[in-house]
Order: C-alpha cells, then structure tokens, then sequence
C-alpha cells in the first residue's frame, strides 16, 4: 500500500515539477520559520531563569507621565531599598546597582590599563539575591568592606592572566580596589551584564541612583 502511494506521489511531482517544488519550497520555509519562532520564543523565556530564586525577584522601575509622553525608567531613589526591606515584610532582600560609566583601570604590578564601561557598584545582598556561581572568595563577605571589588572570570584573566587574583588591586583614579572575588561569566541570557562589581559602600551614602 506504502509502496503505491510513494509511486501515485513521485509521478504527480514529476507531471508538475514547478508547483511542486513551489509546494516543497513554501513548506520548507514554514517549518523552518516556525522552528527559528520556537528558539526565540524559548531564549526570551530563558532570561534570569538560572538564578535559585528567579521566581522571587523583582526590578524596581520609576514610571513617569507627563503631559504629552508616559514612559518607565529603571532607576530610583538611593533611600528606597532601605525603605522598603524596614517597611514592607514583603521584601527580604534589596541590591542596587549603579554604573561607574567609562572608567580607566589600571593594574599597577603589571602595568596593564584598559577602559571599562560594565562596573558598577553594587550592595553586598547582590550574592543573596543573584545566583551567580563564585569561582575564588566568599559570597557573604565579597562586597561587604569598601574599596572590595568582584571580578568575572573574563576581566581577571584580562588582567592577571594565570595569576590569583585574590588578595592583588586594581586602581582607577585615585581609589585602590581590593580584589575578594571571582565569578563565572554573566550568562547570556541575564538582562544584567556586567564585568566586575565594587562595594556600594565605597561610595558616599547620597550618591548613585
């Protein structure tokens, strides 16, 4: 019976080879724009979901209105995170992050410098709140002293090479960092990115936002 349908099949595609291959043509890029559909679809659902409690955490975000525009922007008040873990039993844990920009930092020893424009200054609950997997130091204590700093894999290699880390400095400006710390890579399906993380403390309480 199988038989006789692959023959009754190729004959009909024989007898009419353009709309055939038109057929054979339109279904192949069907499936093959559902499948690229399915992989979006799956890597947009994936973003942040390697973190333990992924389910738990929330992104504060300000959301204006104005006369002629509305719009949202993720930032806030310094005093918020505070705020809201005294006043709000709903809140366990609060991380800011606030970006240093475009800095110079220099690793003396080795007189190695680069530009860097994914630092930031973080609150040391980043490790309770975040899951990312440390690879040298202690997650409790990394970015609890100011002037500590945490690097990824990628920048400590990028400036030690082989060398530990731990324990060695890099400079910008007129601030020493104290390197406590490695982690793996950000992955790349985490909607925060960055290469290394200085202790919220090194700053004055009144800055960043």
């Amino acid at each position: 019976m199988f038989k006789n349908l692959l023959k009754v099949t190729l004959r009909n595609i024989a007898k009419d080879k353009i709309y055939s291959v038109i057929n054979v043509l339109g279904l192949t890029i069907g499936i093959a724009c559902s499948l690229f559909l399915v992989l979006y679809i799956l890597d947009e659902l994936s973003f942040d979901d390697f973190h333990e409690n992924s389910d738990h955490v929330y992104r504060v975000v300000t959301h204006f209105q104005e006369p002629d525009n509305t719009f949202s922007w993720p930032n806030a008040q310094i005093p918020l995170a505070q705020e809201l873990e005294a006043k709000y039993t709903e809140v366990a844990r609060s991380v800011r992050f606030i970006q240093t920009g475009r800095e110079l930092f220099v690793h003396s020893d080795r007189d190695i410098r680069f530009y860097e424009e994914d630092i930031f200054y973080a609150d040391s609950s980043v490790f309770d709140v975040f899951s990312f997997s440390f690879l040298a130091g202690n997650p409790q204590s990394a970015l609890v002293e100011p002037n500590s700093m945490v690097l990824t894999e990628s920048l400590a290699q990028k400036y030690f090479s082989d060398q530990d880390p731990i324990g060695r400095s890099l400079q910008n400006r007129d601030n020493v960092y104290k390197i406590t710390g490695v982690i793996q890579d950000v992955p790349r399906n985490s909607h925060i990115d960055f290469d290394g993380l200085i202790a919220r403390s090194t700053l004055d309480n009144e800055l960043g936002s």
